[in-house]
């Protein structure tokens, strides 16, 4: 699965981006749930949350192309609906 995203074209459509991001979903529940620290990234980053979030955000932006990019962003908004009905 993961795979899929590594291989993603910057040119995917909103189809085949919608589709794996719904796909990821399992995979990232089950990696979070064996590896709880996971979670919460941040939770002791000495420059604060806000920090962290910018080189994230800027090294997701160096190392993937557009389509892997809103990949993930779709992913997070799916996670997020996930976690919020638990």
């Amino acid at each position: 699965m993961a795979r899929e995203l590594d291989e993603l074209l910057a040119d995917a459509d909103e189809q085949t981006r919608q589709s794996l991001a719904e796909r990821l979903v399992p995979y990232v529940l089950s990696i979070r749930a064996a590896h709880s620290g996971l979670n919460d990234l941040a939770s002791d980053a000495p420059r604060g949350r806000q920090h962290t979030a910018r080189t994230i955000g800027k090294a997701i932006s160096d190392l993937y192309n557009p389509a892997q990019v809103d990949v993930m962003k779709r992913l997070d908004r799916l996670l997020s609906d996930v976690t919020a009905r638990q």
